[in-house]
């Protein structure tokens, strides 16, 4: 017999969240790859006051997911990710502005492989001269930026890998895009969920983020 359907939690907003985003976040009932614009739909919905089904979620010529217009909605740049079953849900009234959001966790130390394919040669010199009890949460932070960064912009995450450069010291932020050694109007942001051990970075990418 095939077990009843639970609905999904109602969305939670963190209370904290820097630059005009909001960032809406649930512990989902399923492991969908739409779970992520499943909760976009319904955040919105809840921020908005609007029913759910009166709120489509489509996307861009970028790849990023973008809402269908309706009465009662402002135009809004979105974002989304999802780790197991933590789901994640960003946006912005701020049509200037580009965000990206990802969520990872590890539970061991991350692959020697994945480090060579993953960092970029300056990320894996100063990744392996951490003390080894933090190499996970930096090579973590290093890779939720690489992916938020290509999600604001709209890269697939094998470009990210290559021309996405990340530092960490003496601050979190972009050291280099692709040819670009010197990228402005960048803000890159560690976010915390309250009681779980996710590592989440957001991206900025706009002339008032700062």
């Amino acid at each position: 017999m095939t077990p009843p359907h639970r609905p999904e939690p109602p969305p939670r907003q963190l209370a904290s969240v820097p630059g005009p985003v909001e960032i809406w976040w649930r512990r989902t009932n399923t492991l969908s790859p739409g779970r992520g614009r499943t909760l976009l739909r319904d955040a919105i919905a809840t921020r908005y006051h609007l029913p759910t089904s009166h709120v489509t979620i489509d996307q861009d010529d970028r790849g990023n997911p973008t809402p269908l217009p309706v009465d009662g909605l402002p135009p809004l740049q979105l974002t989304a990710a999802h780790c197991a079953f933590i789901a994640l849900a960003g946006f912005t009234a701020d049509t200037g502005l580009d965000i990206g959001v990802d969520i990872e966790m590890l539970s061991g130390p991350p692959d020697p492989a994945l480090l060579r394919h993953a960092l970029s040669s300056r990320e894996r010199s100063f990744l392996t001269g951490q003390p080894a009890p933090i190499q996970r949460a930096a090579f973590l932070r290093l890779w939720t930026a690489k992916e938020a960064v290509a999600k604001a912009i709209g890269w697939p995450l094998l470009r990210a890998l290559v021309d996405v450069e990340i530092t960490l010291h003496p601050q979190l932020g972009l050291h280099r895009l692709a040819e670009n050694t010197t990228p402005r109007d960048w803000r890159l942001s560690a976010i915390q969920l309250p009681g779980l051990p996710h590592t989440i970075t957001l991206a900025l990418h706009g002339r008032r983020v700062l």
